[in-house]
């Protein structure tokens, strides 16, 4: 009987040692990646960092969070941040958002709010902090914008994976559910048809190959490259009107894709609609755009032509849109 007592306080007292171990190393690894971005130049304040749970838990809360990085004048900024994991676990990670938080940009500053935000991100056991998957989910979103617009949803839901079979691939996918549109935008509409005030459906079903994995690097400022991209599905869902995309791309190098993505537009001529009364097509342009796709679509309202990237160009069936744009690394 006196063994079995003493067997259990050894190993009570060693996890009681592994518990102010991991504590420590919480503690420590959070402010030293502060310290590591602040050397790189970023801005990188908190008033406190806290890890509390014991014994079973580690609970860590930083307070009064700040970063901005000095290369894309990208800021964000949140009373709090909780990272959460169990204790035998910690490389499975559940990260709790505050209802506001700011995110800066050199073009306008966006006020984010949402009812509930949860975030559970699955870390390889290692020191390279790479993600094995990551969920997100933000129950009605809001972002009210200083330039004066804004924009809700009911939800969004966003998620990333690594494929193993093959290497520096991810999947990625998202969902925006019942997406209202800015109130700029729906002034630029043609008051005199009925668009929907909402867009129901935006999703996103994507592999992308990299040239490097996404770990503790690329959080500390280390460029990623694309060098494949396999869409799924692309598609919107808006009243009468919808859109769907998908195909393959690999791209150089220097950032040049080149692949087909085939589209599928129903409705597309309320489309050309939209983008004369934005002014983003001249009525004139439009005019021959929407002739040339009738020929293409045999005057059908579902229109499919692939986007063809080629040799440096785009173009839309047999339609030439100009140069491709380059794929740069972010």
């Amino acid at each position: 009987m006196l063994r079995l007592v003493a067997v259990l306080v050894v190993a009570a007292l060693l996890w009681m040692c592994w518990w102010v171990i991991g504590h420590s190393a919480y503690q420590r690894s959070l402010a030293s990646w502060m310290e590591q971005r602040r050397s790189d130049g970023w801005v990188a304040e908190f008033s406190d960092i806290t890890t509390r749970g014991f014994p079973n838990r580690f609970d860590t809360t930083i307070s009064d969070l700040r970063l901005a990085d000095p290369d894309t004048g990208v800021a964000w900024s949140a009373p709090f941040v909780q990272l959460l994991s169990l204790a035998y676990k910690p490389h499975e990670v559940i990260a709790v958002l505050p209802n506001e938080h700011v995110i800066s940009t050199p073009l306008e500053t966006l006020r984010v709010s949402h009812d509930d935000a949860r975030a559970s991100i699955y870390f390889r056991p290692s020191t390279d902090l790479a993600p094995e998957r990551a969920r997100l989910v933000l129950r009605d979103p809001r972002i009210h914008s200083s330039r004066g617009w804004t924009a809700s949803a009911t939800e969004w839901r966003f998620a990333i994976e690594t494929m193993p079979v093959r290497e520096n691939t991810y999947r990625v996918g998202f969902e925006l559910l019942d997406l209202s549109l800015p109130d700029m935008l729906r002034r630029a509409l043609d008051s005199s048809q009925a668009w929907p005030d909402h867009i129901g459906v935006v999703r996103a079903d994507a592999e992308f190959g990299l040239d490097a994995p996404v770990d503790r690097r690329f959080l500390e400022g280390t460029h990623l490259g694309i060098n494949r991209l396999d869409l799924a599905d692309l598609s919107v869902r808006w009243g009468d009107i919808s859109f769907s995309a998908s195909g393959n791309l690999t791209v150089s190098g220097d950032g040049v894709p080149d692949g087909e993505i085939m589209l599928r537009v129903v409705e597309w001529r309320a489309i050309l609609d939209l983008a004369e009364t934005a002014g983003i097509l001249e009525p004139a342009f439009r005019d021959a755009l929407e002739t040339a796709l009738e020929l293409m679509s045999g005057h059908d309202v579902v229109l499919e032509l692939p986007l063809v990237f080629s040799g440096g160009q785009l173009s839309l069936g047999i339609v030439p849109l100009g140069r491709v744009p380059r794929l740069q690394a972010w």
